[in-house]
């Protein structure tokens, strides 16, 4: 973002798929749609936490950040549409360059007359 580092994403794939994607453009292609170009098979649902943290001395060098600044650590496990995981990911995101929003739909209503929440 305007030259500056946003984030730095360290992702591990199964071998199968990982092998796959070795000649491919990871740079300028997402690679979620390589997955599923190369696998034939739909990514199905991604499981995601997001904290903050203190990055360490390398991450805060590669981000152009202060050693033991804030950054949001998230971390994802994706899977296929039959639920295999294929992809783990670990992503430090400058905390001072990247807001998280995220929009709640109310969900059911239990007998209490308590709602639900859901993303």
């Amino acid at each position: 973002m305007d030259g500056l580092p946003l984030s730095l994403d360290t992702t591990y794939l199964t071998a199968d798929i990982g092998h796959r994607l070795l000649d491919r453009d990871l740079a300028g292609r997402d690679v979620f749609s390589l997955i599923e170009e190369t696998t034939g098979q739909r990514l199905g649902s991604a499981e995601v936490a997001v904290h903050a943290v203190n990055a360490d001395p390398d991450t805060a060098a590669l981000l152009g950040i202060p050693d033991h600044a804030a950054v949001f650590a998230l971390e994802r496990l994706t899977r296929t549409a039959d639920g295999r995981p294929v992809d783990v990911e670990s992503i430090r995101i400058r905390a001072d360059r990247m807001a998280l929003t995220a929009t709640l739909h109310r969900g059911r209503v239990s007998p209490a007359g308590e709602g639900d929440w859901s993303l």
